[in-house]
């Protein structure tokens, strides 16, 4: 059989719906044609427009093909991209005519459709390229399948109208890129629509459109712009701006009701010709220049695709579905599965607010640090409460909850912490971080602060140590938060359903919490919930991307011995809150020799182990009424970790050897080759010993109190270097920056106590690769979930480790 090679990117059925008088021929215009320099001097343009049989409009030889040496595959061409066109065929035929059970029959293919669409052009292929690092053919197919129907969700929910050009001579033409993206405050000149980028569908003002055929054309207008398009802000995101997920809509409301007369279609022609790749057709020449009759301007032409206001009537609103069951589903206008946290709202004057005022983020910095200088989207959301005020209203639930506002002390609750505190502890957490939570808008985003994320053991035993020892050296540190959301796991697993597994584990998300108390309330340090909570489709890929990661691979041999340490700890401590009569019974057997008194005495030391150790439940009957499920939380992932530092523009920090381990593998490779421009500074971090504390409460004062700014500044300054310079740095400018880091280094020695039994000496192990740290999968999680303002890639991580023997610490 021989091979497709010349791959249509606009299938040849797509293109015979805007044919006239079975005629199978359409004036093709080359944008960019090319150009020839004659012997003379002249220069002529090559094939500036041409007559064509649609066979030769719109191909590109070898798009989708894929080469294994010397065997040619055409799979994408053949089986992909034939099944799809055989049912986007039939779909969007479907929505040419109007029968509303046929609609429904074919809706959700329609819309897959037109999705493809989207990605499959040369334009499309480019946009998926320069979100990755060097993607080579095999591999941009891969992804080009991986975000398949990333819009849908958003598209249907959306003003949906299908306007018509049959009362105008002047018919709707095709582009290379038929799927065209339309926002009124960018114009073709601005930097969102540099090709190949489009305004995101998921701002308010964007509208989408596709020519069905000559005289059909469908626009997608976000429902809050089309109710309000004079109050809206366009560049601002829709409403529950998230891309995939399961969303119910009527598939039976179309607006048809507009027939456009001829400089409306015209209009059209010019949107869709300005944001074209190369090429347009049409079967009429004098179709392909509608700039020669549109007198408007770019944003005037907004007033041609809103669809009509008293056809608005049929789309938002609110869903209610009842199961046979008993089960219930609700959904409202934008897809939100629970009804808007009105008490998670607040508003902030923002023209009143001066330079000294507390900022409107919430992030606990004066206005003139934080937001002032920053514009709108750089900002964390101001209109609902931050991460960093819901985990305050946490703290004040837990005073009230546990009763440390009424003088309890940490062992009141090691003995009262029963299942109905637990159960209203995690209520609280879910009421504040309902499912639907935007958490995208409520993340720092990347900006001139040193901000670390730290990924490793979430564990009070262990963090101390490196995450909070690491304060003083970062602007900010984010941590990730060690409750469980009981509103993204089953019943059995819930806190709030089954709270008693959750005794333990919960005593210790508390102490853990409470440690981070003055670090969370002065801002420096942020605990962030797991996206993944609010995703249960980012939930999925994430666990599946890990799950083959980790195949085959073990944990680190070191790190292990550290895990298998704490468990030891634990399984103590489970043992000590056995019956008493059990504990007695377990010593005999291990020591058959010892005598009732002995007995006695190891039952009395175990009693007061007990008693000294702070994460020990001071309860009896905790395991007769049930087990307990103890979290080992390693947490960010790997992926989460890269994917939270480019969200957040943040250094990836940990003290895990495994993690380390799988950091490396994403170093930038270019030609096979990782090269680093700026080992001269890295080289002189890895040299340096940092002190760090092992106790909270010395790390705390020593970043308010320290004097760690001077050393924070030049670190700041060499990760805002690396991450913007793009050159192979200059060799003087170097100098100056490891001239500044040692002197703010030498600034900051003998800072803690020698004497206190908490020190620890630190290496900082410190990679900053041209190209940073970056991964397909990580790019592609990125993609799916909608972040509109992230780093390229992660330019800098740091591995923190002791430089002194820590078996005494």
């Amino acid at each position: 059989m021989s091979k497709i090679r010349d791959n249509h990117y606009v299938p040849q059925w797509y293109q015979k719906g805007f044919l006239l008088n079975n005629s199978n021929q359409l004036y093709y215009l080359d944008l960019i044609p090319d150009t020839k320099r004659l012997s003379d001097g002249r220069i002529i343009v090559m094939n500036d427009k041409s007559i064509r049989p649609t066979s030769q409009c719109f191909y590109q030889t070898d798009l989708y093909t894929t080469f294994f040496g010397e065997n040619i595959n055409d799979e994408i061409e053949r089986i992909l991209f034939g099944k799809i066109d055989d049912i986007g065929a039939r779909a969007v035929r479907s929505f040419i005519n109007v029968d509303i059970t046929e609609w429904h029959l074919h809706f959700t293919n329609f819309f897959s459709y037109i999705d493809s669409q989207k990605t499959r052009t040369p334009k499309g292929l480019d946009w998926i390229k320069k979100h990755y690092p060097n993607l080579g053919q095999i591999d941009l197919m891969f992804e080009m399948q991986a975000i398949r129907n990333l819009h849908c969700a958003i598209w249907t929910e959306g003003v949906r109208e299908i306007v018509s050009a049959k009362d105008s001579n002047v018919k709707f033409i095709i582009t290379d890129h038929p799927v065209t993206v339309y926002n009124y405050n960018y114009s073709p000149k601005s930097q969102q629509c540099a090709y190949p980028d489009d305004p995101s569908i998921a701002l308010k003002g964007t509208q989408t459109l596709f020519a069905l055929d000559c005289n059909h054309c469908l626009i997608l207008t976000n429902l809050e712009y089309a109710q309000d398009p004079d109050n809206q802000d366009p560049t601002e995101k829709r409403t529950y701006a998230r891309f995939l997920r399961n969303s119910i809509v009527r598939t039976d409301k179309f607006i048809r009701t507009r027939n456009l007369n001829e400089s409306e279609v015209e209009t059209i022609n010019l949107i869709l010709k300005m944001r074209a790749r190369r090429y347009i057709a049409a079967p009429n020449k004098d179709w392909l220049f509608p700039e020669k009759n549109v007198s408007f301007q770019w944003t005037e032409f907004k007033t041609i695709l809103l669809p009509p206001s008293n056809e608005l009537y049929h789309f938002g609103g609110e869903i209610y579905v009842g199961y046979k069951d008993g089960s219930t589903h609700y959904q409202d206008a934008f897809g939100r599965t629970s009804p808007e946290n009105i008490h998670l709202k607040k508003k902030v004057k923002k023209n009143k607010l001066g330079r000294n005022d507390p900022c409107g983020c919430g992030g606990g910095k004066k206005y003139k640090n934080c937001c002032m200088n920053k514009s709108e989207d750089e900002r964390p959301s101001w209109e609902v409460m931050s991460i960093r005020e819901r985990n305050l209203t946490l703290y004040n639930g837990l005073d009230d909850i546990l009763g440390f506002n009424k003088g309890k002390t940490w062992d009141d609750v090691r003995r009262e912490l029963d299942d109905e505190k637990i159960k209203k502890i995690h209520e609280l957490y879910a009421f504040l971080w309902p499912v639907d939570t935007d958490i995208f808008s409520l993340l720092p985003k990347p900006d001139s602060e040193l901000r670390a994320l730290y990924t490793g053991l979430i564990d009070p035993r262990t963090i101390t140590l490196f995450a909070l020892g690491s304060v003083p050296y970062f602007d900010e540190v984010l941590i990730q938060h060690p409750f469980v959301n009981p509103n993204s796991v089953k019943p059995d697993f819930s806190p709030v359903e089954s709270p008693h597994q959750y005794k333990h584990q919960t005593l210790k998300n508390i102490l853990l919490f409470l440690y981070m108390r003055p670090f969370i309330e002065t801002g420096v340090v942020n605990f962030i919930p797991d996206p993944c909570s609010f995703d249960i489709y980012l939930h999925r890929e994430m666990m599946d991307m890990a799950d083959k990661r980790r195949a085959g691979h073990e944990i680190n041999e070191k790190e292990a011995e550290r895990y298998i340490e704490l468990h030891k700890e634990d399984f103590k401590r489970t043992i000590r809150m056995f019956p008493k009569e059990y504990q007695r019974r377990q010593i005999m057997q291990a020591m058959p020799d010892l005598t009732p008194r002995q007995i006695e005495e190891v039952m009395q030391y175990m009693e007061t182990q007990h008693r000294e150790d702070p994460l020990a439940l001071l309860q009896d009957g905790v395991i007769e009424k049930g087990g307990q499920l103890t979290i080992v939380s390693l947490a960010p992932n790997f992926e989460m970790a890269l994917f939270l530092a480019q969200v957040t523009g943040s250094i990836i920090l940990t003290d895990s050897e495994t993690r380390w381990d799988e950091i490396k593998t994403a170093q930038f490779k270019e030609n096979g080759i990782i090269s680093y421009p700026w080992s001269g500074i890295s080289t002189l971090i890895n040299k340096l010993m940092l002190d760090f504390n092992a106790n909270h409460e010395t790390s705390f004062h020593q970043r308010i109190y320290g004097g760690f700014g001077n050393i924070r500044k030049p670190f700041r300054e060499v990760y805002s270097v690396v991450r913007n310079h793009k050159e192979v740095p200059d060799n003087i400018f170097v100098k100056k920056l490891k001239k500044d880091l040692l002197a703010g280094y030498e600034m900051v020695l003998n800072k803690y106590d020698p004497n206190d039994q908490y020190n620890l000496s630190v290496k900082m192990s410190c990679l900053m690769p041209k190209g940073g740290f970056i991964h397909n999968n990580v790019q592609r999680l990125l993609l799916k979930s909608g972040s509109e303002k992230h780093l390229n890639n992660v330019p800098m991580a740091i591995f923190v480790e002791p430089t002194i023997n820590m078996e005494n610490q």
